[in-house]
């Protein structure tokens, strides 16, 4: 029998070898070096990209780390270290020849709670007093997102700042005065550091003002309320009575002088809150009280005016499509982001919990998601019952459009005013702004147990957060001037009056001379969303992302104490960088003007 050619087999060859799948076996014509070449290919190209993850992430040198912490790092010691109070007793013998002084210590117990109260309790007064202004014109349902954006940020934020206040008491060996101004001078440099402490306290000055402003403002309005009911009829639940017989006649005619004098509440809220600092002999005896007295105090306020408010909310209108708008979302964000502003008291944070990582971050999220469910509660409230009474809530477009008689005004317009507008409202111009136009919804709220509750939880929230404020600045402050105390965290016993007296009369002086001038006009809505644009997205979201990246990434290869108490690295960093870049660029452009010269422009030109 003949073979054809074509169906003879050739010999395989010895190199190869058998491949099995399964229960069969099949050869290779590749030979084993080739394989052996793929294998290495491919592990080269998946080490290639775990090298660029890590490269987008980050990676830090071990070694930086001190094999001193080493049970603080892997968490066998929660704590870096103790908060000690020495105390020392001199007692002389009964014949007075003889003196004994005893030497004691005792440790001072940290709790998260405490400090979670505190930066709550400082963060309150910005968010409660201009959220319902600043989402109403976007509406609820996008700046629930917005919210929980600024939220995530400022608390990232806050972990960064702890970290970072970590690294250098770590590095300098110190557990004491170390505080943000150092921080910048350390990462920034020297005229770097000065540029950014300048700008903590200018914005620190700028909100305690503003609290200064509203805690007079708020207390004038709860004066008129009672005057209001001494001179007629109120309701009381269903019956009505005679409020003249409530309140005496020298109480109301007090009131009255009070009221009819702008000036008047400021200077007097101020004073109060001065000679309270003053009557402390302790700067820790103040944050006991914001921690154990005003902040309960005010959550209970909270609760009542929510109480209240709640079976008169309209959520249908609320949560109605035709009050969402979130185009005009992004100009919201200056506000949310300064509803977090308690940076400043992080120092005393990190010194309280003796710099154990687990309970400080329990402390920022725990304050920082109090005062996000507080916030979502009181604007849900507040603009529900606005629009429940029958108000219109008149967005920026709308009334942009019916004050210029221009129905064609871009979004850029309506998301906020220019500066130029802001300046002209404020001489009674006829030409307002975004943050003129719309009226605070909290001074549109009907009935008036409702108005009282609100008035008075915005009050308490005020007194709270302005000694937060106050608590962190004293501090900063005396790095400024350049004493370092030596006895306890912050000033020394025997002058702390005079740091709080300097720390609160410019902003109490610059808000009575405000009141004096332009009466009722309500301007701290604009400074806290100036502010919120070119300062607080700068301290609180470029910077500490800088120093963080500087620390960490940087070439000095500085000593490290902790780990980031936030992960991934570059890719946070990053973002904090665009949020903050984002809305400097959109927000202060338009702040200035840019975007308005430009349309002016262009539509004289079209019209030609």
């Amino acid at each position: 029998m003949a073979f054809s050619p074509a169906r003879i087999i050739q010999p395989v060859s010895c190199r190869t070898k058998p491949i099995t799948y399964g229960a069969s076996k099949k050869y290779s014509t590749e030979s084993a070096s080739d394989q052996e070449d793929d294998v290495a290919l491919e592990a080269d190209e998946n080490a290639s990209l775990f090298q660029n993850i890590v490269d987008k992430v980050g990676k830090i040198d071990e070694s930086r780390y001190s094999d001193s912490n080493s049970e603080y790092l892997n968490g066998n010691v929660p704590k870096l270290f103790s908060n000690l109070h020495y105390t020392t007793t001199t007692k002389s013998s009964s014949d007075g020849k003889t003196t004994t002084t005893k030497l004691s210590v005792q440790h001072k117990s940290s709790n998260w709670v405490a400090s979670s109260s505190l930066l709550c309790g400082t963060a309150l007064g910005s968010g409660l007093l201009t959220l319902p202004q600043a989402i109403e014109a976007a509406g609820y349902i996008p700046t629930i997102v917005a919210t929980l954006v600024a939220w995530a940020y400022m608390t990232i934020s806050a972990l960064l700042t702890s970290e970072l206040l970590i690294n250098r008491c770590g590095e300098t060996g110190r557990v004491r005065n170390v505080g943000l101004l150092e921080l910048y001078t350390s990462y920034l440099g020297e005229s770097g550091g000065k540029m950014a402490g300048v700008g903590f306290l200018l914005v620190s000055y700028l909100v305690m003002g503003v609290y200064l402003s509203e805690g007079g403002d708020t207390l004038r309005e709860l004066l008129e309320m009672t005057v209001g009911s001494s001179d007629g009829i109120v309701e009381v639940g269903s019956s009505v009575a005679t409020a003249s017989t409530m309140v005496p006649s020298s109480i109301g005619d007090i009131s009255r002088t009070i009221v009819d004098n702008p000036f008047i509440p400021r200077a007097l809220f101020a004073t109060l809150m001065g000679s309270f600092l003053f009557a402390a002999s302790k700067i820790d005896s103040v944050q006991r009280t914001v921690t154990h007295f005003f902040l309960p105090v005010t959550l209970l306020g909270f609760a009542a005016a929510m109480t209240v408010g709640l079976p008169t909310a309209d959520f249908g209108a609320l949560l109605s499509l035709d009050n969402q708008h979130p185009e005009l979302v992004l100009s919201a964000f200056p506000l949310l982001f300064m509803s977090w502003t308690y940076h400043g008291v992080m120092p005393r944070v990190v010194y309280d919990l003796e710099g154990d990582k687990d309970k400080i971050t329990k402390a920022i999220v725990g304050g920082s998601t109090t005062a996000l469910v507080m916030y979502l509660t009181w604007n849900a409230v507040v603009l529900g019952n606005v629009l429940g009474d029958g108000n219109t809530l008149a967005s920026t477009a709308t009334a942009a459009s019916a004050i210029l008689n221009d129905g064609s005004i871009s979004t850029i317009q309506q998301s906020s005013g220019v500066l130029l507008r802001d300046m002209l409202a404020m001489q009674g111009d006829d030409i307002a702004t975004a943050s003129t136009i719309g009226s605070n919804p909290i001074e549109l709220l009907q009935g008036q147990s409702l108005q009282t509750y609100v008035a008075l939880a915005s009050e308490l929230a005020v007194v709270t957060s302005l000694m937060g404020v106050v608590l962190g600045f004293v501090n900063e402050f005396y790095d400024v001037i350049g004493k370092l105390p030596s006895q306890a965290y912050g000033p020394k016993e025997d002058n702390k009056w005079q740091v709080a007296l300097l720390t609160l009369s410019p902003p109490a002086i610059v808000s009575v001379l405000l009141g004096a001038s332009l009466g009722s006009y309500d301007y701290n809505f604009e400074i806290l969303d100036y502010t919120g644009i070119f300062g607080g997205s700068v301290l609180f979201l470029i910077l500490p992302a800088l120093m963080v990246w500087q620390n960490r990434y940087g070439e000095d290869a500085r000593p490290l104490t902790v780990k980031p108490m936030f992960p991934l690295g570059k890719i946070t960093l990053s973002s904090l960088y665009k949020a903050a870049g984002t809305l400097i660029l959109e927000q202060g452009l338009e702040k200035i003007g840019v975007f308005e010269f430009f349309k002016e422009l262009f539509e004289s030109r079209t019209s030609q």
